[in-house]
């Protein structure tokens, strides 16, 4: 195919890319963004730098106030006075950088590394799905006010004061719940009984053969089915006890020895020791069960679009937006922060979103943006393309792969 030689004018040329780069794309590169004011205002360190360093000086209360730092170390005499912007400051909209004051910003001095003492993340920890929880198994030496009743596997011993050939030393309550004695054909039911209502049934019952059997019950081995639970649970000796490790499955249970599945998804861990206890009350005497949450599911964001590393993030620990782009390597050329689309899944899994206007808290002008919100476990952050990145790839698609394919043009300067 011939190719078709198309003569342009460079001083044309040279005057359209100047009225591009005049419109935006130069600002793109050097950072800059049309909108927000292009300098930061400076202030002078003589306003108001006495209130910094003004033993208990405070904001203003809020709702919740995290617990009192004490100061236990000593400083250097020379205490910069810091400007800046506090949120718990009251204030009509949203504060800029001229609204900045002196504001206690290094409390701890050089112990700021460490944090001061922060409000927890939330009042009540509730079990999520994938949570591991330990069960610490103790057993309770408490005095019980009821009798114990016999069970299956429970071993006694019988003997008569009149008649020494009734006499067993061991004698084991079988799986169905019954014991089989001397001289009488039948088993005896023994299962759910107390030692004195076993004993007043086997004296009814050798009446047909002794005027006086006077019959005698001793206990061997009780409580059978506690050495049973311990048994089946692993790590003897640790935390004061035997322990188990169970898992929150997707449908919200865990499995314990004995009890089987049981819903805990969402509750407490004191809700959970009440309930576990409860239930092991109704099948076994003499245990006390602790939980502890010895693992937290991991919890993790994901972020695609116009962000350096892409992919899947785990939340370490509270994190917001500008951190959930942070851990992506940040925005790439040509990203539009003005548009950041956050979805999530509420408590019935709904779909919720939003979008973020982050281009001037990126760019350093917006020193408490309002939509530096806090992230949730498997969020979604899509980082869209500006606008001239969009029609730079239209053009390209349709020019230089399309129709320039199909029929070169070869830019001859005159």
């Amino acid at each position: 195919m011939n190719k078709v030689r198309v003569s342009v004018n460079m001083k044309l040329l040279q005057f359209f890319v100047l009225v591009v780069v005049s419109t935006g794309a130069l600002g793109v590169v050097l950072g800059q963004d049309f909108g927000y004011s292009a300098t930061i205002p400076q202030y002078e360190s003589t306003s108001n730098c006495q209130t910094c360093s003004v033993p208990g000086t405070s904001i203003s209360s809020v709702q919740m106030a995290p617990p009192t730092q004490p100061i236990g170390v000593t400083s250097g005499a020379c205490r910069p006075c810091i400007t800046g912007i506090d949120c718990a400051t009251p204030s009509i909209g949203e504060k800029r950088w001229g609204d900045a004051s002196s504001v206690n910003f290094e409390p701890l001095w050089h112990g700021e590394y460490i944090g001061p003492v922060r409000l927890p993340a939330m009042l009540e920890y509730r079990v999520r799905v994938n949570d591991e929880l330990t069960f610490t198994y103790v057993p309770k030496r408490d005095q019980v006010n009821v009798e114990y009743r016999l069970m299956v596997g429970d071993v006694i011993a019988i003997s008569s004061s009149s008649d020494e050939s009734l006499r067993q030393e061991k004698i084991q309550v079988q799986p169905d719940g019954k014991i089989h004695v001397r001289i009488l054909e039948a088993p005896v039911e023994a299962s759910g009984k107390t030692i004195t209502q076993l004993r007043r049934d086997l004296e009814s019952l050798y009446k047909k053969y002794f005027v006086s059997p006077a019959i005698n019950i001793e206990p061997v081995t009780l409580n059978t089915a506690l050495a049973d639970l311990l048994d089946a649970v692993n790590g003897p000796f640790a935390a004061g006890g035997r322990f188990f490790v169970a898992t929150v499955n997707p449908d919200g249970r865990i499995q314990l020895p004995r009890l089987g599945g049981i819903y805990v998804l969402g509750m407490s861990l004191e809700e959970i020791r009440r309930e576990v206890n409860l239930r092991y009350e109704e099948r076994v005497v003499g245990i006390e069960v602790e939980p502890r949450l010895t693992r937290q599911a991991q919890h993790f964001v994901f972020v695609f679009g116009k962000v350096a590393q892409p992919g899947r993030f785990e939340l370490l620990g509270p994190t917001t937006a500008l951190g959930g782009l942070a851990l992506a390597g940040g925005p790439t050329l040509g990203a539009n922060t003005r548009q950041v689309v956050v979805m999530r899944r509420a408590e019935d899994w709904r779909l919720v979103a939003t979008m973020l206007d982050l281009r001037g808290a990126q760019l350093g002008k917006r020193p408490i943006p309002s939509d530096e919100i806090w992230l949730r476990d498997s969020d979604l952050i899509i980082v869209p393309d500006q606008p001239i990145s969009r029609a730079n790839d239209a053009a390209q698609q349709i020019f230089t792969n399309g129709v320039f394919r199909v029929i070169p043009f070869q830019i001859q300067a005159q």
